[in-house]
């Protein structure tokens, strides 16, 4: 059984049910409920709670009790009563870090989509990342103004307001569990400043060139760069691109598709796009040296994490952009591009990029529609974006 945890954010806790169920096995093992604590089961069925703490420079262990005498609620209260005794900190009153995680575990069966799981996680992860060890009834409105600030002073003020307003949920959590009796959330959004920009600036096709002429000669990690070309290539929504893995099987390099299942997807139906000869070979470059079977595109220090859209934008705005493209700016520049061309019909571009026409009844969309004219329009496409990237010379 996996479990899912970085910087002590785990996010499924054992149940009283999956305790019950673990069956003894030949020797003793373990299985980690997070924080140290550990349920350890062993060859003659019998099943304890032990705490793994470090106390002093030292590693040690404290048996807390066994099972089902004591549940896994139980148990996880122990275990925080304890370490508070060892820190001199108020007793049953959890870390922001534990709250988050009861909160998780709470709401988390209620997402039905996985790429929402993840950025719940990550915006989470990393708005209390300095904070999760404090706590929860300690955290003062100064101590979220200040992270707030910081997230915004990186650029990325649309990611500071959705986890400040999902760090104002997990308080209020708090608040109702009777952990605090105040969320210092409230307000902080005063200080996220307006954003001026356009969310879906978009450059002209015929700026283009200039663009990648300066993306190419700057200073881009490898990864990135095959992510931001593909984004271009293939003109996906970001997170779409970026939340694609391995193990879905989504990438068939024989076929030459890319199946964008439904969970991904706007439309919440699986969106085929045609690979070319160019977004072939980049897939392949990622599949040579890919080190597991998870995102194809990895947060740089969280390998369980995609890649932030962040980290893209990030390349566009350093040469020059800001408030001129954005990352959906890609799907702006193909619409436009291929329309302006007037060798493609329209039906085919909308379809393309997963926008059913008004007047299409929707139940209708399928993975066949216009699949020709879509292979032929994303091949004449890819040597147009090869053209500004200025693969090869033209003669």
């Amino acid at each position: 059984m996996l479990y899912q945890r970085y910087t002590g954010i785990t996010f499924e806790m054992l149940s009283d049910l999956k305790v019950k169920n673990l069956k003894p096995q030949e020797k003793r093992y373990s299985i980690a409920d997070g924080e140290g604590l550990i349920i350890s089961v062993f060859p003659s069925g019998k099943k304890k709670w032990v705490l793994s703490y470090r106390h002093h420079g030292k590693q040690n262990q404290k048996t807390l009790g066994e099972y089902p005498e004591i549940g896994c609620k139980d148990a996880r209260n122990l275990a925080r009563d304890f370490k508070a005794q060892l820190s001199g900190k108020k007793i049953n009153v959890p870390t922001l870090g534990e709250v988050i995680q009861e909160w998780l575990a709470i709401m988390g069966p209620r997402w039905t989509s996985d790429k929402y799981k993840y950025t719940v996680i990550y915006r989470l992860n990393y708005i209390s990342e300095d904070l999760s060890n404090t706590s929860v009834d300690e955290i003062e409105r100064k101590d979220v103004v200040k992270k707030v600030k910081e997230i915004v002073a990186k650029g990325t003020i649309e990611t500071a307001k959705r986890a400040l307003r999902l760090l104002s949920d997990v308080f209020n959590f708090a608040i109702a569990s009777d952990y605090t009796e105040k969320n210092p959330c409230i307000l902080v959004s005063d200080v996220i400043p307006k954003q001026d920009v356009e969310n879906l600036a978009a450059l002209k096709p015929h700026q283009m060139t200039e663009f990648w002429t300066k993306v190419q000669q700057s200073y881009v990690t490898d990864d990135l760069m095959i992510a931001l070309k593909l984004a271009c290539y293939t003109a996906v929504r970001i997170s779409e691109l970026l939340h694609a893995r391995w193990d879905t099987g989504e990438i068939d390099l024989n076929k030459k598709e890319w199946i964008i299942p439904a969970s991904r997807m706007k439309m919440r139906r699986d969106h085929v796009v045609p690979l070319t000869d160019q977004t072939f070979a980049l897939f392949k470059i990622m599949y040579d040296r890919k080190t597991d079977d998870g995102f194809i595109f990895k947060h740089t220090r969280k390998p369980n994490m995609p890649c932030r859209s962040e980290s893209i934008l990030a390349i566009i705005k350093r040469n020059g952009y800001a408030g001129r493209m954005t990352t959906h700016g890609f799907r702006t520049v193909f619409s436009t591009h291929a329309n302006e061309s007037t060798l493609f019909r329209e039906d085919v571009i909308e379809y393309q990029i997963a926008h059913v026409p008004k007047n299409k009844i929707r139940g209708i969309y399928n993975r066949a529609e216009y699949w020709s004219e879509r292979v032929e329009l994303m091949t004449w496409y890819a040597n147009e974006v090869d053209r500004w990237m200025k693969i090869f010379e033209k003669g």
